[in-house]
């Protein structure tokens, strides 16, 4: 093997020139074996990061499906008080009328489109509302006294 600096001949098996003290061989292998080894290394780093992201997308995806279904339904809740406190507000001054919907949003209940409400029976002393949020799981219903329960959808 010839020095790539000085050219002088040495022993195939010589790490470095007899003549001029340079690294004749083995540097370069040394360098594609770590090279190898740092790839290995973040190939690893990035597969435990991705394994961890799955680990905690799967607990926390039920999670906050969970909590957005809690959420409307405390949205239907609330609006099933408001609907019924607006009827009684309504009956103060109409005691022989019945309410309806069209005569709430009049008044200024706002109809949110995610939320069912129904008037079932709009008299003074029957008086039945019940309300559901389209994305929800509960039914909620009050009767002529606001007093709000859940029911079986």
């Amino acid at each position: 093997m010839y020095c790539p600096k000085c050219g002088t001949k040495n022993d195939d098996n010589a790490y470095r020139c007899t003549k001029c003290g340079i690294v004749i061989q083995g540097g370069a292998a040394k360098k594609k074996a770590s090279t190898a080894v740092i790839v290995l290394v973040v190939a690893a780093a990035a597969l435990v990061f991705f394994a961890l992201i799955g680990i905690l997308a799967a607990i926390a995806i039920p999670s906050l499906v969970n909590h957005q279904t809690k959420a409307r339904n405390v949205i239907a809740q609330t609006e099933v008080r408001n609907v019924c406190h607006a009827a009684a507000k309504f009956f103060m001054d109409h005691p022989d009328k019945a309410v309806t919907l069209a005569v709430l949003q009049e008044q200024g209940i706002g109809a949110n489109p995610d939320i069912e409400v129904s008037i079932e029976n709009g008299t003074m002393n029957g008086l039945f509302i019940r309300a559901r949020h389209k994305k929800g799981n509960k039914v909620y219903v009050a009767d002529k006294n606001c007093a709000i329960r859940e029911i079986q959808p």
